[in-house]
């Protein structure tokens, strides 16, 4: 491809994971095309090379997510949420978020976009992830850390005693009847019910949906920003070499959302069966706390124990 044509390319994009993962990369191999012909015509009298070949040289991540900051444009936003029963908050990011870091990338370190619509978002089922555990914990707590945690996930997930262990029936009757949510003071009645219902069981679905959350306004070349790994001891983790002051460290760029970016987060109810209003508030309230309580003390993404992911105590809006 011709680099008149690839400019034209990255003019006209304006889906954020289209440039970062696809077309930008032709401006660098472009580059290395043309760094190649050079070396090659620069030869000494023995038909070696005078300078080093660029094509041999990593990409410096830092200016591959530069050059990404300065062509990506605003998307459009997603379509809002219509046709169920909606719980809605906003909270906005304490501190950097980074999602899908593990994801392939032509820099090494990737970043999860909206498929669609290319925009950063947090996936629903990372989301209910999150609340369930919550959850877990809340019950962990409530009967004093006497059992493993995944014993009492498989109390809560099995409505059929006969397929539980004895130790798990054991576990079934010390569940009390009220509940606090850990890190919070609200109060769940009938836990072992309310689980069920909000996260399913194996003999029936969950009835709260956990829907993607997105930012609510996003304009990536404000939004993102380059951050920054900066291993000192490199030979020691991959050769096992002592680790010394005198090793050099390994700055390692990456891609992550900056502090302070609102998103909305949805809930909606598809009931089984016929509900009572006060019945369907309460569900969605509860799956709300689990999620909020979640976000604001264990956080999402990558790298959650430096810090990245969490989301800030005031909730933004409603």
């Amino acid at each position: 491809m011709k680099v008149r044509q690839i400019k034209e390319l990255l003019s006209q994009v304006d889906n954020p994971a289209l440039l970062f993962n696809k077309l930008l990369i032709l401006e660098f191999i472009d580059g290395f095309s043309q760094n190649q012909n050079l070396t090659e015509k620069g030869k000494d009298k023995k038909g070696k090379d005078k300078g080093k070949d660029k094509r041999d040289e990593d990409v410096k991540k830092i200016d591959y997510i530069n050059k990404f900051k300065e062509k990506v444009q605003t998307p459009e936003p997603p379509p809002k949420v219509e046709g169920y029963a909606i719980e809605k908050f906003r909270l906005k990011t304490a501190y950097r978020l980074v999602i899908g870091a593990g994801y392939p990338s032509f820099i090494e370190n990737g970043f999860l976009f909206h498929h669609v619509y290319g925009i950063p978002y947090i996936p629903g089922e990372t989301l209910k992830g999150l609340a369930r555990a919550v959850f877990i914990l809340s019950v962990v707590e409530a009967i004093e850390g006497k059992f493993d945690p995944s014993k009492i996930e498989e109390v809560l997930s099995e409505e059929a005693e006969k397929e539980i262990s004895e130790e798990a029936k054991g576990i079934l009757h010390q569940i009390p009847e009220k509940i606090n949510i850990i890190l919070d003071n609200y109060t769940i009645e009938n836990p072992v019910e309310t689980f069920r219902k909000i996260f399913g069981s194996k003999e029936r679905r969950g009835q709260v949906i956990f829907f993607d959350a997105y930012p609510v306004e996003f304009n990536p070349s404000e939004h993102f920003e380059a951050d920054i790994m900066n291993p000192h001891y490199g030979r020691y983790y991959q050769a096992d070499e002592a680790p010394a002051d005198w090793l050099s460290p390994t700055p390692i760029h990456f891609l992550a959302l900056k502090e302070g970016i609102v998103f909305e987060f949805s809930l909606g109810l598809a009931p089984i069966e016929p509900m009572e209003d006060d019945e369907e508030k309460l569900l969605l309230e509860t799956a709300r706390k689990l999620l909020e309580v979640g976000l604001k003390n264990f956080g999402v993404g990558s790298k959650k124990r430096k810090g990245y992911g969490w989301f800030s105590d005031k909730t933004i809006g409603r």
